[in-house]
């Protein structure tokens, strides 16, 4: 045989050897949220870990508009995992809300609590949730957690006579650099990179919660609770705020195979570490933190880790 042609065909043997081993690692997306929020770089970073240290599956991060399409894709086995606020999710395992039949859904994790910042100028009169009465107000893009979380709050406080404005992110503190609106929604972890870069920018003001508007919050919808912005979290801003927090979850389909569910929540836990450095928040995502939203049921998989924290993380796989 030719010594060329005998050097192809090794070449040919060796790339075909290394295709049946791609064609062995599952591909699995997690669907996030825009760019501007923390959900998707967030995101990416589990997905990195997953597919660093798991030998068959390779995970991708999906832009996506948030949590309540993130739920459905899961729900439709479109997306392997998804990213959701507790309240999102809790709607959907029931079927409430924007939901009109229950999803087959599971919590995988406890990822990280959100503070929802209701934003506005300093230079504005808005000072309270009931002076946005009649005003202009962004509610965070549509399908979002974010939306979901504004038109809550505003409903549970009597506050109906807005004029809404469905906008993410990067939209939202633009437009109240260019004054179409006068007040917004976003919702996310500390130090959010959207609501850091308009206080940089602008006299940034977050408009507070009572402690009577928290409690009735929290009797119409007990997976949120209080939580405080801390004095200097954001430019400009030197005291501490009183706001509300809800938990965001990793959610996944109830048939997902009991050992990929439990490998993905051991190793995520295992390398933590690699999530402080994408966001503080990642300090909160801890094993006595996995059960904060009780409404929704862990995945089995995940039960099983908790049982035995010290087995291998890529045992079954």
């Amino acid at each position: 045989m030719p010594k060329n042609l005998l050097v192809l065909l090794r070449l040919a043997l060796l790339l075909g050897l290394l295709a049946g081993c791609d064609d062995n690692r599952s591909t699995y997306s997690i669907a996030t949220g825009g760019t501007a929020g923390l959900y998707y770089p967030y995101g990416g970073g589990m997905a990195s870990i997953w597919s660093a240290r798991l030998d068959n599956i390779n995970v991708k991060a999906e832009v996506t508009g948030g949590s309540v399409i993130n739920v459905i894709q899961v729900a439709r086995k479109e997306s392997e995992m998804g990213i959701a606020m507790a309240d999102v999710v809790t709607s959907a395992y029931v079927g409430g809300g924007r939901f009109p039949e229950p999803l087959p859904l599971r919590v995988l994790f406890t990822a990280y609590p959100n503070i929802v910042h209701i934003l506005s100028l300093a230079e504005s009169e808005f000072d309270s949730v009931a002076s946005l009465a009649g005003k202009r107000v962004a509610l965070g893009a549509a399908g979002s957690g974010t939306a979901v979380a504004a038109n809550n709050v505003l409903t549970s406080l009597g506050v109906d006579d807005i004029a809404p404005v469905y906008l993410n992110f990067a939209e939202t503190t633009s437009a109240l650099k260019d004054g179409t609106i006068d007040a917004g929604f976003v919702v996310g972890g500390l130090g959010i990179a959207a609501v850091t870069e308009l206080s940089v920018t602008r006299n940034l003001k977050l408009i507070p919660l009572t402690t009577d508007e928290l409690v009735k919050l929290n009797q119409d919808h007990p997976a949120y609770s209080r939580t405080d912005i801390p004095a200097s979290t954001y430019n400009g801003v030197d005291s501490d705020v009183q706001a509300l927090g809800i938990w965001s979850v990793v959610v996944v389909h109830e048939d997902m195979p009991n050992d990929v569910a439990r490998s993905l929540t051991c190793t995520i836990y295992a390398h933590r570490e690699s999530l402080l450095k994408i966001s503080a928040v990642a300090k909160s995502m801890t094993v006595d933190n996995i059960r904060k939203l009780s409404a929704v049921p862990l995945h089995n998989g995940t039960l099983a880790y908790l049982e035995d924290t010290d087995m291998a993380c890529e045992s079954g796989l």
